[in-house]
């Protein structure tokens, strides 16, 4: 179905953390400074599921536009750059030093980007058609 990738950078976790990273990931998870999750659809059915998906939760959001940018904490950076019709972006950070770039060229690309903790990196390049959400969590 969807392709599921997930990446990580090396740093100390606390126990409790490394305790639940254990329990739910390989092991090479455990020394990670940025552990991100990214789901992308592989053809064009996938694509509308995820994109469905970003819609639903954009009405839920009452998100309007085609892009939303939301910072919770400090020191945050985001940049999205759309052209062609029926994209959507969404973006949340919460902590500090985040930062995504998200470019969407063409239409109908969804994308999500959510990130937690302190100093996660994004740069997504959409060029029509395509769907993805990425979540990236840094202690």
């Amino acid at each position: 179905m969807f392709r599921v990738t997930a990446t990580t950078r090396p740093a100390r976790f606390s126990a409790l953390a490394a305790l639940v990273l254990t329990l739910s990931l390989p092991a090479a998870a455990l020394d990670a400074k940025t552990l991100s999750l990214s789901i992308n659809a592989r053809n064009a059915d996938e694509a509308r599921a995820l994109n469905t998906a970003i819609t639903l939760y954009s009405i839920h959001r009452d998100i309007r536009a085609g892009a939303d940018v939301r910072q919770v904490g400090r020191n945050h950076a985001a940049r999205v750059h759309q052209s062609g019709g029926g994209n959507q972006g969404i973006i949340r950070q919460r902590g500090q030093g985040h930062s995504a770039n998200l470019t969407q060229k063409g239409g109908n690309n969804g994308q999500v980007i959510l990130q937690y903790g302190n100093g996660a990196h994004a740069n997504v390049h959409q060029s029509g058609g395509q769907a993805g959400i990425l979540i990236q969590l840094a202690p």
